[in-house]
């Protein structure tokens, strides 16, 4: 570390020094100047119809020199006798011309943005001459077009290979990134790229204004993102914030809009007799017993609910409560000698949810250029609430930003960023998971009215009451950046580039404990629900700083129009740590100041935990690009790395790439094919990388402390003594992950670039991974050591087709389409048994890695195929003890009952797939699985995204589409399959098609046709087959084709309709421009893989533990309604 602080302290003190001695010396500043006097110089810009260019780029290579033609197309610029200028402007093919006063430039179109400028690793490329996997952002579909605050949540779709997943509608929540799939089974099977903003690293994108962003760039092979090092070894997002060009005008802009959101998908129960006729079927069935929660028995509740549907229209909303009068006025609830008796049909969705929860955002501008100077200086700031109508959580979130740059001379510039971002996040505090609890027994249940006493005080019922008087806790996340950088043109090839940034990062929570007074479920009258002594303050702090320094020469030369040469050297640094407090006392004196310093409860009880983190990491790293006449291209890279999160002997290693590219659109055999193939390049990279993210303390044995709870040692005066657990062993030999990566890419354009295709195929793989090592005996009492035993691979491809066509000046279309798919499989791993079952569905991380075997597809569901429902007919009657007697050629499957349950006519029968005449899972590996396949996969496959839109007379419209062509996931959620949990008991209004099979009573219902088979009270458990065991599921639930939850979906994901008022009318009230548009998120479904499943095929999460059924049961993904306004003084 010291090493690393005085590397870059000589590097910068250099860079001060080297500025001073050029200021101080005459010759020096010759040499930067080529001893040349300027002129001026002006010109015009225009494109292929002759009409100006309005805020065009022209600018002097090699200089600080530049101007924007003005409205009219002309420019003015001072520039050495002699040279050249450059003109650029995006959607035209970049002009270089030789300097001269009265100079008329005309641009020609660029159809296929082969001349935009990319911004890749430490530097910028055009996008014609790029050679490795880089896509670039249409920032004009995906952020500046419609109203997104969410920059991760907008890319969704954005490039194909770029992974965004939304598990839930929690507004305090982030989506999961990745790219090019699952890369890693090291640190929680985490792959997510390196983000970087103006050459930092940042870890929340969320904190990132949208509107700030000038634009993004997606590296996503070696050959790109090595240049990054160990923290980009799942690739790179780019993102440049906005800077004003020299010779702007000032200017401001408004952005503003609002938005109401409502849930896409939300579950809902049936009429309450129903629900309980359902559970007392299916609990006669699984031990004949009562059937009742909380005191509340269902045969007796059934009359009453049913009186109470007869003399009701419809559900109850959230009101005053009606006690029970006659059979002829049930009233809502009666209080049967002293036992409550809840039947009113609440109508859960009306009462909880709000069907439009109101969003806002502001965001103002000022830029332009005054003289040497140029700047950018915004504020935003945007408000969501969710979807709760009591005591919903809010989420605010204030951004200031400044971008500054001047010239200090004609070759050396100087500037400086600072951005403040805050999010302030405060929600109910309450003591239930409210999502999951709302849907869990049934509407008659969760008494959701209000109780009103005799004396005429009202109480709410306790979800209501929890929630409603909860406390607030409240997250507040500060982040500072201020970042210093300079530029110097030593010659117009040469030029030295170096940036210093330091980040404080502060996130503090304030939380507490109130108690709770209301109706209960089991009570008759009003109680503290939570009583006073419970009540608590929470304090919770992360302080974290980190410094990133940069500094990379680049010298860019050209012989005699055919030879291109770029090469770039450099060194980077990066310095994180963190401190983390957190301290809790209970007992508050008054709930109103939930202060730890008022709060009195015993000292032995406070809780205090604090922790510190710190890492560091360095490189050395250079970049070659070559092109000959634009024709042949190569890249070279490599990076020597260390990391401080590697032991001594391990910290460096060197990590090379490189990649080629061949125009063969550009030689002169093509010449007769341009009007059909009018641009071709074929690219292909390899490199390899390393993966410092492989956990914290990987490297380092450490001991922990056992519970004071499990302590079972005492000392001579029979007091606890302090236990630890065993050290971690940790192998000697423990070295990086390395991460070598293939892309062999086709560009193609046809009709003038009209219509373009990508085409990329890529494998990754992940050696020296991480992995369980050999088992040691139970007596050394202590789990084997990782090693470097472990290898993944992911292999897949890329396919993008944009089209766009100027049909004349008031009409343009476009429309474009990406998709992209990833396989991995587990090529390397120390496990020869090959159970299966481990990587789909409800497994922990531990285990997953744990039974991982060579071969496996990762994240494969294995169960049985469902053939169909059983008949009688499939039976000869019964044994004497119960079960059915199974004709011939009927598989048997009592082999896999569990509890008291028998497979008969209305249940599940599954395939017989080895044909042994009975079905089971064989031993449970992957040699031996008797009828098991594999059903799924839980990886999203074939993701997809397509717009289409275009622009007429100042409307601008815009259909974006997105998808998931595979994706399945197996789940334990009661929305799933009825009377999932026998603690539960409940039904959804998906669920009342099921078969009935009561012979006794002369009610016999099977239909092939129905969604369900007969009802049984509890399913969730494992069964009996070891390899379904880790992801749970038994009796008719085991896993199966028929209950696997099918992900896919492809959804109308956003429709933006704007106007641009008319320049002409504009120019007189002195604004540049005003746009107003609508927009929705989430619009609606055209597939639904989920089928009648209540959820939102995004959806992967819930509330709580999953293994209670709580799989969706969480806050809802919702659709956004917005309306917006832009205007530019």
């Amino acid at each position: 570390m010291k090493k690393l602080s005085v590397l870059l302290g000589a590097l910068f003190l250099c860079c001060i020094s080297t500025s001073n001695i050029l200021k101080a010396s005459p010759l020096i500043n010759q040499l930067m100047i080529g001893a040349k006097a300027t002129i001026m110089i002006k010109g015009i810009v225009v494109d292929e119809n002759g009409d100006p260019v309005i805020g065009a780029s022209v600018t002097e290579p090699g200089t600080t020199r530049g101007a924007v033609t003005d409205v009219n197309g002309n420019f003015s610029i001072n520039v050495v006798d002699g040279s050249k200028i450059r003109v650029s402007f995006l959607g035209y093919k970049t002009v270089t011309r030789n300097a001269k006063d009265g100079i008329k430039i005309q641009l020609q179109s660029d159809n296929a943005l082969l001349d935009e400028v990319v911004v890749v690793g430490y530097g910028q490329q055009k996008k014609v001459n790029l050679t490795g996997a880089v896509s670039n952002v249409d920032l004009a579909k995906t952020l500046t077009g419609r109203p997104e605050q969410d920059v991760a949540k907008a890319l969704q779709g954005a490039v194909p290979g770029l992974s965004i997943i939304n598990a839930s509608g929690d507004i305090d929540s982030n989506p999961t990134i990745s790219i090019r799939g699952l890369g890693t089974l090291s640190n929680g099977q985490k792959s997510s790229p390196l983000i970087v903003v103006d050459g930092v690293p940042v870890d929340d994108l969320s904190m990132i204004n949208g509107n700030d962003i000038a634009s993004i760039s997606v590296l996503k092979d070696a050959s790109s993102s090595s240049i990054y090092g160990s923290r980009a070894a799942f690739g790179v997002i780019l993102i440049t914030t906005k800077q004003a060009n020299k010779g702007d005008k000032i200017s401001i802009k408004y952005d503003g809009h609002l938005a109401w959101d409502n849930a896409t998908y939300l579950p809902d129960y049936p009429d309450v007799p129903t629900q309980l006729k359902s559970a007392m079927m299916a609990k006669a069935r699984t031990d004949g017993g009562s059937v009742e929660l909380f005191g509340m028995y269902f045969d007796k509740l059934l009359p009453y609910a049913e009186k109470w549907q007869q003399q009701n229209s419809g559900k109850k909303g959230y009101s005053l409560m009606r006690p029970y009068q006659s059979d002829s006025n049930v009233g809502d609830y009666y209080f049967l000698n002293g036992q409550p008796m809840y039947y009113a049909d609440y109508d859960i969705k009306k009462i909880w949810y709000d069907n439009a929860a109101p969003s806002l955002s502001h965001d103002l501008s000022i830029s332009g250029s005054s003289g040497k100077t140029v700047f950018y200086l915004s504020f935003g700031y945007d408000k969501k609430q969710d979807l709760m109508k009591f005591n919903p959580a809010q989420r605010e979130r204030y951004n200031a930003t400044l971008n500054l740059k001047t010239d200090v001379t004609d070759w050396l510039s100087v500037g400086a960023r600072v951005n403040f971002t805050r999010r302030h996040m405060g929600k109910a505090n309450s003591y239930n998971n409210i999502y999951q609890y709302l849907w869990r027994w049934g509407s008659f249940f969760i008494p959701s009215g209000i109780m009103q006493a005799s004396d005429g005080s009202q109480y709410d019922y306790r979800m209501i009451a929890m929630q409603k008087q909860a406390s607030r806790l409240y997250n507040v996340h500060d982040v500072f950046r201020m970042n210093a950088f300079a530029k110097a043109n030593i010659t117009k090839d040469l030029t030295l580039n170096a940036d210093y940034t330091y980040e404080i990062d502060n996130s503090n929570l304030s939380s507490s404990n109130h108690s709770v007074y209301g109706m209960n479920w089991s009570g008759v009258a009003p109680t503290y629900i939570v009583g006073t002594s419970t009540t608590n303050a929470t304090r919770d702090n992360t302080k974290a700083n980190r410094w990133t320094a940069n500094a990379y020469m680049n010298y860019n030369h050209s012989w005699s129009e055919a030879h291109n040469l770029n090469v770039m050297v450099g060194v980077n640094g990066e310095n994180y740590s963190s401190d983390y407090f957190y301290a809790n006392r209970t007992q508050l004196y008054d709930e109103a100041y939930p202060e730890l310093s008022l709060a009195y409860g015993d000292m032995t009880k406070v809780a205090i935990k604090s922790s510190t983190q710190n890492r560091a990491s360095t490189g050395y790293f250079g970049r070659i690009n070559y092109d000959y006449k634009g024709i042949y291209l190569l890249e070279l890279n490599g990076r020597y790395d260390g990391s401080s999160r590697f032991p001594e002997g391990d910290k460096w290693a060197f990590f090379p790439s490189g990649s080629v590219g061949y125009r063969f659109s550009e030689e002169p055999y093509w010449k007769n094919l341009n009007k059909y193939v009018s641009n071709g390049k074929l690219r292909m990279s390899y490199g390899e990388i390393g993966n410092e993210a492989v956990g914290d303390w990987m490297f380092i044995s450490r001991v922990s402390t056992i519970s004071p709870t499990d302590i079972t040692w005492l000392n001579g005066s029979n007091t606890k003594v302090n236990q630890f657990g065993m050290p971690d062993w940790v192998s000697p030999t423990l070295t990086w992950e390395r991460i070598q990566s293939a892309n062999l890419g086709l560009d193609l354009g046809f009709l003038n670039d009209e219509l373009t295709l990508s085409v990329d195929w890529f494998q990754r793989v992940t050696k020296d991974m991480l992995a369980p090592g050999t088992a040691l005996p139970a007596s050394v009492g202590a789990t084997a050591p990782y090693s470097n035993a472990g290898q993944l691979r992911s292999r897949g491809w890329e396919v993008s087709l944009n089209w766009r066509k100027q049909i004349n000046k008031d009409l343009g279309l476009y429309a474009n389409f990406s998709i992209g798919d990833s396989k991995v499989k587990v090529t390397k791993w120390n496990n020869t048994s090959k159970i299966i079952g481990y990587t789909g569905g409800i497994v922990t991380d531990a285990d997953a890695k744990m039974y991982a075997y060579q071969g496996e597809n990762w994240g494969d569901i294995w169960g049985f195929e469902t053939d169909r429902y059983f008949t009688e007919e499939d039976f000869n009657g019964k044994n004497s003890d119960g079960s059915w007697k199974y004709k011939s050629g009927i598989a048997n499957q009592t082999g896999i009952q569990t509890d008291n349950f028998v497979y008969g006519p209305g249940d599940i029968k599954f395939k017989d797939l080895n044909g042994d005449g009975k079905i089971d899972g064989g031993k449970g590996t992957a040699d031996d699985h008797g009828d098991l396949k594999v059903i799924g996969n839980t990886l999203p496959r074939y993701e997809y995204s397509f717009h289409l839109g275009g622009t007429y007379c100042g409307f601008d419209i815009d259909f974006f589409f997105q998808g998931v062509g595979k994706r399945d996931m197996w789940t334990l959620s009661s929305l799933a399959f009825p009377e999932m949990r026998a603690p539960d008991l409940a039904i959804y209004s998906n669920q009342t098609r099921y078969n009935v099979y009561d012979p006794a009573n002369n009610i016999v219902n099977i239909s092939q046709s129905n969604d369900f088979p007969c009802l049984y009270a509890g399913n969730e458990a494992p069964g009996n087959v070891a390899a379904l065991s880790p992801i749970g599921g038994e009796h008719n639930y085991y896993p199966q084709t028929r209950y696997l939850v099918d992900m896919s979906y492809l959804r109308l994901k956003n429709i933006t309709l704007g106007y641009t008022v008319p320049q002409s009318i504009l120019r007189h009230i002195f604004i540049q421009k005003i746009r107003v548009y609508g927009s929705v998120n989430n619009l609606c479904l055209l597939h639904n893989g989920c089928g009648k499943l209540p959820i939102d095929p995004e959806m992967n999460d819930g509330q709580g533990a999953l293994t209670y059924g709580t799989w969706g049961r969480t806050y809802p993904i919702t659709r956004s309604w917005s309306v917006g306004l832009e205007v530019t003084f």
